[in-house]
């Protein structure tokens, strides 16, 4: 094995950084000397006594050979600093990733604009609705889509992505090999076909709690435009989001009710000056997309259309989201004959199961 891959490796496996890097190639010391039992002054100084001692540990066991051999034999590409293809904008982090793990197509991560996607796990209807409608967005004017894979904001924009043909990416806080939380793994495989699971971390490494803070700089430096669904005050999305202005990218924050737990987070970005997402139009032209070339939305609601029907269409447009029990009180129809026209409105791209029971009017409408 190349010394300075190893070196990468073992260092990486410790949890160090890009500072730590440049700290121990300034003293002029060779790859060979972290390992090397003779030469422990300028990697002590390093990595720190204990980090020395773990470091030591893995090379004695043969951790980076192995650990190679595994990534070659299940599909895993490691990606190096300083590579061709790492993705540049790691650089901009003050202790970017000496390595990452890619299961996919790292090419498609190359195109423009990407747009990172943030939020709650435990999202409300509308915030499902939100990140649903924008996974839908990115994947139809072909945007690279970057988050977390996790519960709630992060997957649903994902799978609604995958769902339309996007690509998007899973940033994760365990190894790329490791399904967590378990009921996303079909979804972190649909994503692995079609864009790619990324992680620093070394394979079969599990969901540590310190993990997802670290993973969120990455999407942060991945995304050109972030937006933020839902995300109480004090949360990891709004760690991600201040990493995001750091390095100067756009924060776009979708609004929410006052008094709200799950929009405090948001609604404070837009006060501190984030873009409000207001709509799909004002982003996409923020993103230099002309609106109108959208594929697959109905420019107007169809000439061939029941009175019914568009009564329907005028109170999901006027109420949003609501149930059908909700929806046969407005339009003074039977349940049974309503999800009849429901039935008929979804085949045509009008209308959606925008969450359980729930039904909302496509927005280009």
């Amino acid at each position: 094995m190349d010394e300075r891959v190893k070196m990468l490796m073992l260092l990486n496996y410790i949890n160090a950084g890009a500072a730590v890097l440049a700290k121990f190639l300034m003293s002029g010391a060779e790859a060979r000397e972290l390992w090397e039992p003779g030469k422990a002054d300028v990697a002590k100084e390093a990595v720190g006594e204990k980090g020395l001692a773990r470091l030591r540990a893995a090379n004695n066991e043969a951790w980076a050979e192995r650990e190679f051999e595994r990534a070659q034999k299940s599909a895993v590409t490691l990606i190096f600093i300083e590579e061709h293809n790492y993705p540049e904008e790691l650089g901009e982090l003050k202790d970017a990733p000496l390595m990452l793990y890619f299961k996919g197509n790292i090419e498609k991560l190359r195109r423009r604009p990407r747009v990172g996607v943030v939020g709650t796990r435990r999202m409300s209807s509308y915030g499902r609705a939100v990140a649903r409608g924008v996974g839908r967005l990115c994947a139809e004017y072909g945007m690279p889509l970057v988050s977390g894979g996790a519960w709630g904001v992060d997957g649903e924009s994902q799978r609604a992505c995958c769902e339309n043909g996007g690509d998007t990416f899973a940033v994760l806080g365990t190894g790329v090999d490791v399904a967590y939380p378990q009921s996303n793994a079909e979804l972190f495989r649909k994503i692995s076909e079609e864009g790619a699971l990324i992680s620093e971390f070394p394979l079969g490494s599990g969901g540590e709690p310190w993990h997802f803070p670290q993973r969120n700089r990455i999407i942060a430096a991945l995304s050109e435009k972030l937006v933020v669904v839902e995300a109480p005050f004090k949360s990891g999305s709004m760690i991600t989001a201040r990493v995001a202005l750091e390095l100067g990218r756009e924060i776009w924050a979708v609004p929410g009710q006052i008094g709200s737990y799950n929009s405090e987070g948001t609604n404070r970005l837009i006060f501190d000056g984030a873009f409000p997402y207001i709509s799909d139009e004002a982003f996409l032209t923020a993103c230099g997309i002309e609106p109108a070339k959208r594929k697959g939305a109905p420019a107007a609601e169809p000439a061939d259309l029941s009175a019914e029907d568009r009564k329907i269409l005028a109170a999901l447009k006027e109420n949003g989201e609501t149930t059908i029990d909700n929806l046969s009180i407005s339009v003074k129809m039977g349940a049974s004959d309503l999800l009849k026209n429901i039935a008929l409105l979804s085949a045509k791209g009008l209308v959606f199961m925008s969450a359980p029971g729930r039904y909302s009017i496509r927005r280009k409408l």
